[in-house]
């Protein structure tokens, strides 16, 4: 018990400035220091320029057999689909909401928001080894379930018939320009043919990585300004419930029973299971006439996600 809550004071003290990052995000952007609607500059910068430095960087600099696991990928794709499952199925039964309603609400308790959120989290825990099964998260999150979640809500939604064909294509062409999937993709080139970019590259590189974590934390505070939690109250417990418990509850039971990987991918994996969901989940929440829901559940989440990361954090440093 004892080194159980030494564990959690240190988890604690490390991701409680994490939380108090976006506080000061959402109090300068609240308040007026920075513009309205800033923070979708902050995330222009952080999708398109940090991020995909940063990601390459860790991908590039290792070999192709250092970077790739595919039994992470298994891993974190199975859990997510359980998740998925029991929040859809549960809809479904018990909320009686529509096929397309349940997919949206499972997509929530699903898809964690490991770019801006998990990011900062495992680098200030692990550093640069955590930027390899954090990429591999973001493949399957970016090209696994996120194409396969939006196929489905398209497919169940009557309205889409027509349309599946065109959207399922417009999908796959924003991926292919999505500079999250390129980096990740130029990174895993480069590190299977052993090539590296010239030294001035490698300058701008490493300057634009080191940009990330503060950035990343004030944009997600500037999102929350002006969200509001009301209405839908089973709705929204259903999907903070799934996010913040089922989620990494689900990862774990893969990493500890169905796969052995190395302790800190599995913790890493573990970690970025539990943090809140992704700040687009409104946008797309919007594209099925649920944007009202999808942002009110952000708020809650992220606020009750201190608690919780910080337990599962402390959770999967003892057990791996």
């Amino acid at each position: 018990m004892g080194q159980a809550w030494t564990h959690f004071q240190y988890v604690f003290s490390t991701i409680m400035p994490v939380f108090l990052m976006i506080g000061l995000g959402y109090l300068a952007f609240r308040r007026g220091i920075l513009p309205q609607n800033g923070h979708k500059a902050l995330a222009a910068f952080v999708f398109n320029f940090g991020l995909p430095a940063a990601i390459f960087s860790a991908l590039s600099t290792k070999s192709l057999g250092e970077v790739w696991h595919t039994d992470y990928i298994l891993a974190y794709t199975l859990g997510s689909l359980v998740a998925f499952g029991l929040v859809f199925t549960y809809a479904i039964w018990m909320l009686r909401r529509t096929p397309v309603e349940s997919v949206v609400l499972g997509l929530g308790g699903s898809f964690s928001n490991s770019l801006l959120i998990g990011f900062p989290i495992i680098f200030f825990l692990f550093d640069t080894p955590a930027l390899i099964p954090f990429s591999l998260t973001l493949i399957v999150e970016n090209l696994i379930m996120l194409p396969l979640l939006l196929g489905l809500a398209d497919m169940a939604d009557n309205d889409s018939g027509a349309n599946l064909k065109g959207k399922m294509k417009e999908t796959a062409l924003n991926l292919a320009k999505n500079p999250i999937v390129l980096s990740i993709v130029l990174g895993l080139a480069c590190s299977a043919m052993s090539l590296h970019p010239p030294q001035a590259a490698e300058r701008i590189i490493d300057m634009l990585a080191s940009t990330v974590t503060g950035v990343a934390l004030f944009t997600i505070g500037g999102g929350l300004v002006g969200v509001s939690v009301s209405g839908m109250k089973r709705e929204i417990g259903t999907v903070m419930f799934a996010k913040l418990l089922i989620h990494p509850l689900s990862i774990l039971v893969m990493l500890l029973v169905v796969f052995q990987l190395d302790p800190m991918m599995s913790a890493v994996g573990v970690i970025l299971a539990s943090v809140p969901m992704f700040g687009v989940y409104a946008v797309i929440g919007q594209r099925y006439q649920m944007g009202g829901l999808c942002s009110a559940v952000l708020l809650p989440t992220t606020l009750f996600g201190m608690l919780t990361v910080s337990a599962f954090t402390t959770l999967a440093l003892i057990l791996f």
